[in-house]
C-alpha cells in the first residue's frame, strides 16, 4: 500500500496539552510530507484527539442535556472532569437505586474501577470532550469489560467497548490475521462513541435508549418501541420489554456514574486519576516487530504489549499504518527506535487445508440451495438472526426487500437467503 520510501517513516503524535500551541495550519498529520528516517512530532489537536485550550469550557447544548457552563483546568483529578461533564444525572429510577446499593457492598468498588481505568479514561475522557458527550459515558467500559482490551464474551464480543465482529467492522475496525481493531483502545474508544452517537440521533437524543441499543442493538430497541407504541403504552426506557440483560445495563451505568458523582456519600474511596496523559501515539507504516522496537528503544515489553493489544502477535503490518499507544514521555524515543529497526518481511501466507494423501475419497457435490425461514421471536435483531444463518444484514435486508432499519415484529417472518444454514 505505502512505496518503499515511505515505508520506513514512523510519526508520533503526542497527546500532551504543552504541544498545542505549535499547531499551524491546515495539513492532516496522516498526509503530511517529511523527508525519510525523520522523527516528527504532530499536536494531538491536528491529529483530531483534544482540544487547543489548557482550560476547557464545555459548551451548552440542550439536546445532550447540558444546562450550564462547566469550566476547569487540568491538572487535577481526572474523576473531577468526569463529574463536571456529567449530564445525566437528572435521571431517577429505583432500579439505579437498588444498583447503587448493590455496587457499594463491595467497598473497594470504585478502588478496583479507579486502578483498572486509570491507563485509558484520560484518552476516553478527552475524546468524550472533545465531542460534548455526556461523561457518564466514560462509565461504560467498566460495565461492558472492567476497562479489560483482552476481555472477550462468550458472543465473541472484544476490547474495553465489547464490540461484536459485524459491528466492530461496520464502524471501521479493521480485523485481520495481524490486527483487530476492537481491541485496541484508541481505535475501539473513537468508533464506540461514533457508535453512540448514531444510536443517540436514531432515539432522538435519548441516551438511555441510545446505551440500551448498544447492549442488544437498534433494531431490538425499535421493535420493543414499537410494540410499545401499538399498545398504546410509554416508549422509554424503563416501560419497554427489552431482553434482562439490557434492562440492567442501563442502570449499571449509571449507578457507576453516581458512586464516582459523589463517593464519600456511599461511604466509598475513589482514588484519584491526574488529569494529565498517561499515553503518546506512533504511528509505524511499516512491519516490525514489538520485542525488537523494546529493545532498541529501551521500553518495557510488557507494557508495549498491554498498550497495544490489537496486534495479534505482536507485530505491525506492512500493509496497513499501525497506531502503537506508548507511556507518555517515551514516543520520542520509540519514534527513534522505529528508524533503526529494519523492516520484517512481508508475512507468510497462512496455510491452506489441502487433501492428504490418504484421502482419496471424492468430494462432495454441493447440496442444491434451498430457502429457509425465520419466524423473528422477542429480542431478535437483524444482525443476530443474520449471524444465526450464517449471513450478514445487507444481505438478509435485500433479500427480504426491507430496510436495516425497519423494526422486527415477534411472529414476522423472513426468508433466509438459499444455501446458507
Amino acid at each position: 500500500m505505502f512505496p518503499a520510501a515511505r515505508a520506513a517513516r514512523a510519526f508520533a503524535f503526542v497527546l500532551l496539552p504543552s504541544l498545542l500551541a505549535g499547531c499551524g495550519g491546515a495539513t492532516t498529520a496522516m498526509t503530511r510530507d517529511v523527508e525519510p528516517m525523520q522523527s516528527i512530532s504532530v499536536s494531538a489537536r491536528e491529529y483530531g484527539f483534544v482540544r487547543p485550550a489548557a482550560d476547557v469550557t464545555i459548551v451548552e447544548r440542550e439536546s445532550s442535556g447540558f444546562s450550564s457552563w462547566f469550566r476547569f483546568s487540568r491538572g487535577g483529578d481526572l474523576w473531577n472532569r468526569v463529574r463536571s461533564g456529567m449530564a445525566l444525572t437528572q435521571i431517577q429510577h429505583p432500579q439505579i437505586d437498588a444498583r447503587i446499593d448493590s455496587l457499594r457492598q463491595d467497598p473497594r468498588h470504585l478502588e478496583r474501577l479507579s486502578e483498572r481505568a486509570g491507563p485509558y479514561l484520560h484518552l476516553i475522557v478527552e475524546e468524550i470532550d472533545r465531542r460534548r458527550l455526556p461523561m457518564e459515558l466514560a462509565l461504560l467500559p467498566q460495565v461492558e469489560s472492567r476497562f479489560n482490551p483482552q476481555a472477550t464474551s462468550p458472543k465473541s464480543a472484544a476490547g474495553i467497548w465489547q464490540f461484536m465482529p459485524y459491528t466492530g467492522r461496520e464502524m471501521g475496525l479493521r480485523q485481520d490475521s495481524l490486527y483487530d481493531g476492537r481491541r485496541d483502545i484508541l481505535a475501539s474508544t473513537r468508533a464506540a462513541l461514533d457508535y453512540l452517537e448514531q444510536l443517540n440521533a436514531r432515539f432522538d437524543g435519548d441516551w438511555t435508549l441510545a446505551m440500551a441499543a448498544y447492549n442488544c442493538g437498534p433494531g431490538c430497541v425499535s421493535a420493543a418501541i414499537e410494540r410499545n407504541r401499538q399498545r398504546g403504552q410509554p416508549t422509554d426506557f424503563w416501560s419497554l420489554n427489552l431482553p434482562a440483560e439490557t434492562r440492567h445495563y442501563v442502570p449499571r451505568i449509571l449507578a457507576n456514574a453516581r458512586l464516582v458523582a459523589n463517593p464519600r456519600r456511599y461511604g466509598l474511596n475513589l482514588p484519584p486519576i491526574p488529569d494529565q496523559p498517561q499515553l503518546e501515539v506512533v504511528q509505524v507504516r511499516k512491519a516490525v516487530d514489538l520485542a525488537r522496537v523494546a529493545h532498541q528503544s529501551g521500553l518495557d515489553l510488557d507494557t508495549l504489549r498491554r498498550l497495544n493489544p490489537g496486534l495479534k502477535h505482536e507485530r505491525t503490518s506492512a500493509n496497513h499504518a499501525t497506531v502503537l499507544l506508548v507511556p507518555a514521555g517515551s514516543g520520542k524515543r520509540l519514534s527513534s527506535a522505529l528508524e533503526r529497526t529494519e523492516a520484517l518481511p512481508p508475512e507468510p501466507p497462512r496455510p491452506t487445508r489441502t487433501a492428504s494423501a490418504s484421502t482419496s475419497r471424492p468430494a462432495k457435490s454441493p447440496a442444491p440451495p434451498s430457502h429457509k425461514s425465520h419466524v423473528v421471536r422477542a429480542g431478535d435483531t437483524l444482525y443476530s438472526i443474520a449471524r444465526r444463518h450464517g449471513t450478514d444484514v445487507k444481505t438478509l435486508t435485500s433479500f427480504n426487500r426491507i430496510s436495516p432499519d425497519a423494526p422486527l415484529l415477534p411472529g414476522q417472518t423472513l426468508r433466509i437467503p438459499g444455501g446458507l444454514s
